[in-house]
């Protein structure tokens, strides 16, 4: 006897599970059947919820407006919600008139969620390839429409679409810079699981709902539990989304809060908090404060203008980091006043870091025809964050002292110690004119 086709046993299985299903599910509170209406009503809960979602991400954009993929993720919710809010009233003969613009809804949903958090991520999420699958997904609903009609193939067609357009910003979350963070990994998870889900879903259609079945899909229990874990994983996805957005806000005011605007070193107070803390660790002794300022830097003002000043800080800012160790502290005090603190480092090892200030700026001019800055620098030793304000007394005194030695040279004092030391280069620097009526400061 010959054997019925594994998808026929299959569908004639799932007949008599769905019968049952469909004859138990739901109820009321009162243990009656709900009756029709009452389903569509229970099946817009999902939609509904989805639009408030995309509603609050909206409300965080207006009042974090640098964060302009929050209106794309918005729309990821907005527009899926309209045309699921839509399949949920629907029978299938107007399903059928409305499949194309509800597939729109939905791919141009699941594709501006994916360009969301790719442009999160500084990537993009390949807008001719999304358009491309969304023309294709819907050549193919309007022949399975309006040419020969079959709901169930319409349907894999949507959903596989929609799980494409997903994955076009998985490139950008998989390869996040913050990998190792709580919050990040979360972030991450979530959107692989919401790709997950819409590969899953055609999944289900072909191989454990009959054909038969799909004019009654969206009354069925199987529906209603894809709303639910839909709106689980939405839900889950925005809180996790929220958290990571509001951790970046505040990062951002911390660091608009402590970093000098100009040359973005940190600036007094941030300098302080952060010396405190590596003074109390005893394993980074010993340590030394140099503090140093641009020669004649308000000549270079008055010569070649504010911008020219302004230019000549920031790079002379770069010149102190790339100068020391990623675990010494550099800081700008104000005007061309800037501070170092060295750990595992002692005055005398420190003359190395002026050393090489010193001659980075022979060898690199940054005024006009050439011309070099020179700078002085002030060295003391600190053994503790009691002793802070006292070393940058005596490192204060040490620079006044290297500008009375004419400047360009390091003077350090602490401990009876009191010396100057000048670093004289194979080719001095050029000396910069004075304009007229230029004072020296």
């Amino acid at each position: 006897m010959q054997k019925k086709p594994r998808r026929t046993a299959i569908c004639i299985e799932w007949n008599k599970k769905y019968l049952l299903l469909h004859s138990s599910f739901p109820w009321s509170a009162s243990g009656e059947r709900l009756s029709p209406q009452n389903i569509q009503y229970f099946g817009l809960i999902v939609p509904a919820c989805m639009l408030l979602l995309g509603l609050t991400l909206q409300a965080c954009w207006m009042v974090l407006r640098e964060q302009r993929f929050l209106l794309w993720i918005a729309a990821g919710y907005f527009l899926p919600s309209v045309a699921l809010a839509a399949q949920s009233l629907m029978d299938n003969a107007q399903l059928a008139r409305w499949s194309m613009l509800a597939g729109t809804f939905y791919l141009m949903g699941s594709w501006a969620l994916a360009h969301g958090m790719a442009k999160r991520q500084g990537g993009r999420a390949f807008g001719a390839l999304a358009l491309a699958i969304g023309v294709t997904c819907m050549a193919a609903m309007a022949y399975y429409t309006l040419v020969d009609e079959q709901l169930w193939i319409r349907t894999l067609w949507l959903n596989s679409s929609i799980c494409l357009l997903y994955a076009l910003g998985l490139p950008s979350v998989l390869r996040s810079p913050n990998a190792k963070d709580p919050f990040e990994r979360a972030l991450r998870w979530s959107y692989v699981s919401i790709v997950g889900l819409a590969l899953l879903r055609p999944i289900l259609v072909l191989n454990w709902v009959p054909g038969d079945q799909l004019e009654r899909l969206t009354a069925s229990r199987f529906w209603f539990l894809l709303l639910a874990i839909t709106l689980l994983l939405g839900l889950w996805f925005m809180v996790v989304l929220l958290a990571c957005t509001f951790r970046d806000v505040m990062r951002v005011f911390d660091d608009e809060r402590n970093r000098d605007p100009l040359t973005r070193l940190s600036n007094r107070r941030r300098f302080f908090e952060a010396a405190t803390r590596c003074l109390q660790m005893s394993r980074l002794q010993p340590w030394t404060i140099l503090l140093c300022d641009i020669d004649h830097f308000k000549k270079i003002n008055d010569r070649w203008g504010h911008a020219m000043g302004d230019k000549v800080l920031q790079q002379f800012a770069e010149v102190l980091e790339s100068s020391v160790r990623s675990g010494d502290l550099v800081g700008r005090l104000g005007g061309d006043e800037f501070v170092l603190l060295l750990n595992r480092c002692d005055p005398e090892s420190a003359q190395l870091v002026y050393q090489r200030v010193r001659k980075w700026l022979q060898e690199q001019p940054m005024l006009p025809a050439g011309q070099c800055i020179t700078t002085s620098f002030g060295a003391a030793a600190i053994d503790s964050a009691h002793a802070l304000p006292q070393a940058m007394e005596q490192a204060d005194t040490a620079l006044y002292r290297a500008k009375q030695a004419g400047r360009d040279c390091m003077h350090t004092m602490g401990d009876g110690l009191s010396a100057t030391l000048r670093f004289t280069p194979s080719s001095p620097a050029p000396p910069i004119p004075l304009p007229p009526s230029a004072g020296w400061h």
